[in-house]
């Protein structure tokens, strides 16, 4: 029984071992998966169509799932690969713009503009970035285009009368916050921005019953 035991053992010790090594090499996988993806594509000598495609999916999923440092590095290879589209260089502005690299972001989207001028999402999001930087004359020029393309966009109107605010022209920032208004009605911002643009007109009945209605709505 003894010699038994000693044969259970070195096979229980075995067994542990291996068990080990296959968890390490599963780990190393995992940590490796972007490279394993790379190393793919140059051993199995893909197309380089074929490539960039495995490339974008890869992309795409890590944006999705909230990682823009690794999706930019994955877009810029793309674009260095020749992929140079509207589509690539939005997706590379959105995870600039989600990583706070406002500059690089710009110049993406800019791209991204450049090469599909109705792409309204990259048009509207450079002028967010021009807010941001108080370039409120660059904003002004972007939504208004996009107004003129899209008459039914508050978030265009909204954000074209904080412009038209920002440069002191009042008249027009109180028809850009009434029309915002109109498309929607329960936005509390764009009733206190109106009320503030009445005020600077002199208008200070009108802008008491914007203040008046911001308050109801937020009571509601």
């Amino acid at each position: 029984m003894a010699k038994d035991d000693e044969e259970v053992q070195p096979r229980k010790a075995e067994r542990v071992s291996l068990m080990l090594q296959v968890s390490g090499v599963f780990l190393k996988l995992k940590r490796g998966l972007d490279a394993l993806v790379d190393a793919y594509c140059r051993l199995t000598k893909i197309e380089p169509g074929e490539a960039k495609e495995v490339l974008a999916e890869r992309a795409a999923s890590l944006m999705k799932k909230g990682q823009y440092g690794k999706a930019i590095d994955r877009y810029n290879k793309l674009i260095h690969m020749g992929e140079e589209n509207a589509s690539t260089y939005h997706n590379l502005a959105v995870c600039c713009e989600r990583e706070g690299m406002d500059e690089e972001a710009q110049e993406a989207f800019q791209k991204a503009l450049e090469m599909d001028e109705d792409l309204t999402d990259a048009a509207l999001s450079l002028a967010l970035l021009a807010l941001k930087r108080e370039d409120a004359k660059t904003a002004a020029r972007h939504l208004t285009a996009l107004a003129e393309k899209n008459g039914k966009s508050f978030e265009v109107f909204y954000h074209l009368g904080v412009a038209h605010d920002k440069l002191k022209d009042y008249e027009s920032a109180v028809e850009d916050f009434k029309h915002a208004i109109d498309i929607e009605p329960t936005y509390v911002k764009a009733h206190k921005r109106l009320g503030y643009a009445y005020d600077a007109l002199g208008n200070h009945e009108g802008a008491v019953a914007c203040f008046k209605k911001a308050m109801e709505l937020e009571e509601v």
